[in-house]
């Protein structure tokens, strides 16, 4: 019985240990970044709000990472980054693939994220996002990394537990030493359980991109009309086993984008 008891006490101190020590990280984390992680606001023609995202500086002048469809059907965009507001100047790097954009925020001297590497983090490593989910500005929410998908030959997903709701898209994903591996990205409610991340080495090299394109040049489409929309789609609604809603967005992508080679496969599989 004693040896029994022992072995409880022992388990018990462990589980507290690994708690305090995974509230403390995330502190930290929150500490060190939390002035660095921003709100992105899109507006319309007629200067109304329509959406909100989260985002990230990675320069200090003002290089900030997004979602893709955060800004989408934008004709405006500002930052609000701490207490101030910051008008964004145009587009440095557009990648519709990958649902990432890289704003040009008007400001000098702004705090930034340390970037990581996806590729070395590891299945069942810890993980911390930090962002704006229905509006409560700047908070941190912690989980594990729970998968690594390829999807077809060139790109990769990663599948995190951490929770994510809308406002929370184009958040940074960070690893337990406060570097960042990731972009959340939220696209379906009946998914919410099942929350994905688009790799930071995707954006890694185009960080230093200094010539902005004005937003009215850039060429931005609705990405709810776009086939990447609607493949992501897939992939989410296939993990969560709504199998027909997958076949559904996979046809849909391949309707849009005949060419899509990763569609076609997944359709095929599931049929």
């Amino acid at each position: 019985m004693l040896i029994h008891r022992t072995i409880q006490i022992l388990i018990l101190i462990a589980i507290t240990l690994t708690s305090t020590i995974a509230f403390a990280d995330a502190e930290r984390i929150f500490l060190e970044n939390n002035k660095a992680v921003v709100v992105v606001v899109t507006f319309d023609q007629k200067g109304e709000a329509i959406s909100q995202g989260s985002g990230f500086i990675v320069t200090e002048d003002g290089a900030v990472v997004t979602n893709y469809h955060v800004i989408s059907n934008a004709e405006s965009i500002k930052i609000k980054a701490g207490d101030k507001i910051l008008n964004v100047e145009g587009l440095l790097y557009i990648d519709k693939e990958s649902d990432l954009v890289i704003l040009k925020a008007d400001d000098k001297n702004l705090p930034k994220v340390k970037i990581g590497d996806a590729d070395k983090a590891g299945i069942g490593e810890k993980v911390y996002v930090i962002g704006s989910p229905e509006g409560l500005e700047n908070t941190i929410s912690d989980g594990i990394l729970s998968g690594i998908r390829e999807i077809g030959t060139k790109r990769k997903i990663l599948q995190i537990t951490a929770p994510i709701s809308q406002g929370s898209s184009g958040g940074p994903v960070f690893n337990k030493n406060g570097e960042v591996i990731g972009i959340a990205t939220f696209l379906v409610k009946e998914a919410q359980n099942l929350n994905f991340a688009m790799p930071v080495n995707v954006i890694k090299d185009n960080i230093s991109v200094k010539k902005a394109i004005a937003l009215q040049d850039a060429g931005i489409e609705d990405y709810s009309k776009s086939a990447e929309y609607w493949f992501y789609l897939g992939v989410a609604y296939h993990d969560k086993k709504l199998f027909r809603e997958a076949i559904d967005a996979y046809k849909q992508a391949i309707r849009i984008n005949p060419d899509m080679a990763e569609a076609h496969p997944l359709n095929r599989l599931l049929e």
